[in-house]
């Protein structure tokens, strides 16, 4: 990553990654589109330090500086600054993000927190995917790609100007992916995967210049998809987790506009209006969420003083229908969040030492008012030089489903609700139905982070390091104490000393275990990210990195954490970008991850891909994932409700694209 490049989404404003007070890393159009992946997802996998781990074919558990899952709540993602947050399950759909890489212009990464600039929900970290101006997409644009996974990957774009001060571009995509090869077994079952993907989109982008000091963006887009997958669920009377396949529907659309405006040659302002709308069906939840976001920011300059004021309203449509293992109490449909943001930094040495300092405070329907204060410095030894620190708070604010919604998993032995034994194994080992109920009185989760980092940029190389401690309080887990329900069992009991034991039976088929989400926890996060960054000749550059967390609960008597639990995680990360033959580049990234948090063996693995510029219209990619780890589980978490993840497969693609 170059030190030079221009990043907003750790101060909201244009600022050299160099001089920023955050751990951040900026994936640039070059490397996005030489590495041959195919979603953004599998672009994220280029990033130092960023736990990418795949469940299946079309589902990732991603996160930073903590335990990823599948809907991992505590890292907010943006494109554009709009964000793809759902507050059922506070988490993003990976598996429907469908952006066109060849439009992405950057993908900046902030490990760490976000909260005082973008709000809740940004504890570990912030993605913002930054696509191109549509004046740098003018012309035709298509690709094809296929493979031993993919069937088929069709992309097509258009652009052209729009008078003299606008400019547009239309794009769609077509997916067709196959399902993974290897069998996995559950429960002394074979069983075969199903996680294909058909995905069809259309969106569009606009930008208008009026006059020097006005910029308008437009930009929408619709997708669909349809998706298989292997679940575990208790659906039959047994109350006990079986596997099936379920094929579900997802449809997401989304719509910004963005009025940018120089007030003068020190002030800027920006007013965002955004929407998205997410359908969804599948056997543990139907949903038809849709939000509307409201953002203005002022920034402002005079003399040694930056000042950054905002305003943020953001309103929640969420319609929920109960299915076969879902119900919720309140029913909650609407919910609205609102807040303002100020920040100011300071130069108290002129291009040596500035001090950052600034608050967000919101409201939200749920948890109410809610404080993300920060302190960050940042100070200069030489032009090369840089240190920062930050001590910063944030909050994550609960997820319907922990405030509200009440799922079915698999059940509870009745030996050890009763904490006894009857000698018959129909009662002893009948599994009670159990669910996993919200909690209206759950609190905010609330983070407190320190950071000190380092910075040296030369000509050829560059050094990156950062450390940092979070901890946290009100952490959600699960209460597991049966004994605060045992009054509902007393007519069991009362049955089974009498010698009824067939009539106890009975009664246990219509009785069921409630356990609440909690939030008693505490929680304690250390670790480190360093990356090295080498232009050894005019045609390599490299980069070598390592990452090391270590998460630990501190959980009460009788509690279990609801995602994850202790472990350490380390990410040994190798990158090199190779030019041997003008029109000829070779990208390989190499990652070796060690964890104990997924339940998973160690692995290491290899993408490769060579990029051939046939001509100034043609050019051709070959691709290899995850050489030297062929049928691997990278996720096999047991506290991840409902989720089979399948072995990850190498495999090879070809890719042709061509301009116009």
């Amino acid at each position: 990553m170059g030190m030079d490049v221009q990043t907003t989404s750790a101060m909201k404003r244009a600022q050299s990654a160099f001089d920023t007070a955050s751990s951040i890393y900026v994936l640039n159009k070059e490397q996005i589109s030489q590495s041959g992946a195919t979603s953004v997802p599998e672009a994220l996998k280029m990033v130092p330090g960023l736990i990418v781990r795949q469940l299946d074919n079309n589902q990732w558990a991603i996160s930073s500086r903590g335990v990823a899952s599948r809907f991992s709540s505590k890292l907010l993602v943006m494109i554009d600054g709009q964000s793809l947050y759902s507050p059922q399950f506070a988490a993003v759909y990976w598996e429907a993000l469908n952006v066109p890489l060849y439009d992405i212009e950057r993908i900046e990464v902030i490990r760490g927190q976000g909260g005082l600039l973008w709000g809740s929900n940004a504890n570990n970290g912030v993605i913002n995917i930054i696509t191109k101006n549509s004046l740098d997409t003018r012309g035709g644009y298509t690709d094809a790609t296929t493979g031993s996974q993919v069937n088929s990957d069709v992309n097509f774009r258009y652009g052209d100007d729009i008078s003299r001060n606008g400019s547009y571009r239309i794009y769609g995509h077509l997916n067709n992916t196959q399902a993974s090869k290897r069998e996995s077994i559950y429960r002394d079952n074979i069983l075969t995967p199903h996680d294909t993907k058909k995905q069809y989109s259309l969106g569009f982008r606009t930008d208008f210049t009026p006059s020097n000091n006005w910029n308008i963006l437009f930009q929408g887009d619709i997708t669909h998809s349809k998706l298989s997958q292997n679940l575990r669920a208790a659906v039959d009377e047994t109350n006990r987790n079986i596997a099936f396949t379920e094929n579900f529907k997802r449809t997401d659309s989304r719509l910004m506009a963005r009025i940018d405006s120089r007030i003068s040659t020190s002030a800027n302002q920006m007013l965002q209006v955004s929407w998205l709308k997410q359908r969804g069906t599948e056997i543990y939840l139907k949903e038809d969420f849709e939000s509307l976001d409201i953002d203005y920011q002022m920034n402002f300059i005079h003399n040694s003083l930056q000042l950054d004021w905002g305003l943020s309203y953001r309103y929640n449509d969420v319609v929920s229908k109960e299915g076969l293992l879902f119900n919720y109490d309140k029913g909650i449909e609407h919910l609205k969040q609102y807040g303002g943001l100020l920040q100011l930094q300071y130069d108290l040495i002129p291009e040596k030492l500035a001090l950052i300092v600034g608050t967000k405070l919101d409201h939200n329907d749920l948890t109410g008012w809610e404080n993300q204060p920060s302190a960050r410095f940042t100070y200069k030894l030489t032009k090369k030089h840089l240190a920062w620190g930050a001590v910063s708070r944030s909050v994550r604010i609960p997820a319907l489903l922990e405030y509200d919604y009440s799922f079915k998993v698999s059940g509870t032995e009745t030996s050890k609700i009763l904490q006894t034994t009857t000698g018959i194994a129909a009662i002893d080992e009948y599994r009670v139905a159990t669910f996993l109920n919200g909690n209206d009185k759950v609190e905010s989760e609330k983070y407190l982070s320190y950071e000190l980092g380092y910075r040296f940029s030369d000509a050829n190389w560059s050094v990156d390091f950062s450390a940092y401690r979070t901890d946290a309080k009100d952490v959600v887990v699960l209460s597991t104490d049966p004994t605060d329900q045992v009054a509902q069992f007393f007519p069991v009991q009362a049955l089974l000393q009498a010698g009824k034991f067939t009539q106890a039976a009975q009664v246990l088929t219509t009785t069921q275990l409630n356990l609440d989400l909690v939030a008693v926890a505490e929680a304690k996060t250390d670790g480190l990210d360093l990356v090295f960054a080498w232009q050894a000749l005019d045609t390599l550059n490299t980069e070598l990195g390592y990452s090391y967390t270590d998460f630990t609960y501190d959980l009460p008597p009788n509690t279990i954490p609801t995602i994850g639990y202790d472990s350490i995680n380390r990410q040994v990360f190798a990158k090199a970008n190779y030019t041997p033959l003008n029109g000829h580049n070779i990208l390989a990234v190499l990652r070796s991850e060690n964890s104990s948090a997924y339940g998973t063996n160690s692995y290491t693995a290899l993408d490769l891909t060579w990029n051939w510029q046939i001509n100034s219209q043609w050019l051709g990619k070959l691709s290899a994932k995850n050489l030297f780890a062929d049928s691997h589980l990278e996720f096999h978490n047991t506290n991840e409700a409902y989720t089979i993840p399948t072995y990850i497969d190498k495999s090879i693609s070809l890719t042709i694209a061509m301009t116009f």
